[in-house]
């Protein structure tokens, strides 16, 4: 075999090694589920979520995705594209099921909801019931979860989804869970959180005669708010556009009192707690968590303690992502270099 003829065989393995081993853009197909849960005892409310189904039709784990503070279940939209395209995660992961929180999305608000009875007095405790109902729903409809992640508030609630059930002396492992992701959580209130001076969003309430009163941010001002800013105040490359966000329909009402609640303006009525070693190894489910160099909402110097206080021990599976984007949204702004650090967590 001639010198040349070896040059171009070896080049041409090279390339299908390196096409092997390099992600491909695989576009999430997409499904929506409705079904209903139970609401503070006597009410229902119907929840709506999005299948995110892994085009190679790989079987596999399936992870459950909760939304954080304002945000639906189409910001998981470039995660899943983005877990899909890699070579490693598009063979490990089968779907990303994406809950629209009550009154999010294509959740509708529910009308009645005793003894209030309005959307604006649902709490983040309404949003823990949810989720864990949904887990039991979801896997009697062929689509049980291993993996349960949570972004900001949507990893506040996980964690305090799993001290309700260990209060009830169950907990998400005896519900299927192998593994909690928490990307950027809003720590317990047990914990710290450095939260700073928080903006004036007094100008988007909206008190609607039937829902209550609720906060409205449009696209422009959720743009800015946080999620997509660097500690600069600069928007992170990649950030949604304003067109993005209303199209895509990235952000939604929250009612007032998870508002109020989440930032303590309610003494006789805050954050969720969970307890120290919620997640300890013999509670059955591994936690990961991830924080962001870049995050102005979270400060990623809370989540370390916040890591060892949830397991008892300062792990490795606290993961820190430094970078001039690692912003609050990076799932959204950057999903493939956030996934570099979190390969091996599935």
């Amino acid at each position: 075999m001639s010198t040349t003829r070896r040059i171009v065989l070896v080049q041409a393995l090279l390339a299908l090694i390196i096409g092997l081993f390099t992600s491909r853009d695989a576009l999430a197909l997409q499904r929506d589920e409705f079904f209903d849960v139970k609401l503070r005892g006597t009410a229902t409310a119907k929840i709506h979520a999005i299948v995110y189904e892994n085009p190679r039709r790989s079987p596999g784990v399936t992870i459950l995705a909760v939304h954080g503070f304002t945000e639906t279940a189409t910001t998981w939209g470039p995660l899943a594209n983005a877990v899909f395209s890699d070579f490693v995660l598009g063979r490990r992961i089968s779907r990303i099921v994406a809950l629209d929180l009550i009154g999010h999305g294509k959740s509708p608000a529910p009308v009645f909801v005793p003894p209030e009875g309005r959307f604006g007095d649902l709490t983040i405790e309404d949003n823990v019931s949810t989720v864990v109902q949904s887990i039991d729903i979801l896997r009697k409809k062929g689509l049980g979860a291993r993996v349960i992640m949570g972004h900001s508030m949507g990893g506040l609630t996980v964690m305090a989804a799993q001290e309700a059930l260990l209060s009830q002396g169950s907990s998400l492992a005896q519900h299927g869970i192998s593994t909690a992701v928490l990307l950027a959580p809003v720590p317990p209130a047990n914990a710290t959180w450095t939260l700073g001076d928080p903006a004036d969003f007094s100008p988007f309430v909206v008190t609607d005669p039937v829902l209550g009163t609720y906060l409205q941010l449009p696209p422009p001002v959720a743009q800015v708010a946080g999620g997509y800013t660097t500690l600069a105040g600069t928007l992170a490359p990649n950030a949604p556009t304003v067109e993005e966000i209303a199209t895509q329909g990235y952000h939604d009402k929250e009612p007032i009192t998870v508002a109020l609640q989440l930032t303590g303006a309610i003494p006789q009525l805050p954050r969720p707690s969970a307890r120290a070693r919620a997640f300890s190894f013999e509670k059955g489910t591994t936690l990961v968590l991830a924080s962001f160099s870049q995050d102005v909402l979270v400060p990623a110097g809370d989540l370390d303690d916040l890591y060892t206080l949830m397991t008892g021990w300062p792990g490795p599976l606290y993961r820190p992502i430094v970078a001039p984007d690692a912003v609050h949204g990076m799932f959204i702004t950057n999903p493939k270099a956030m996934l570099k650090a979190l390969v091996d967590v599935w």
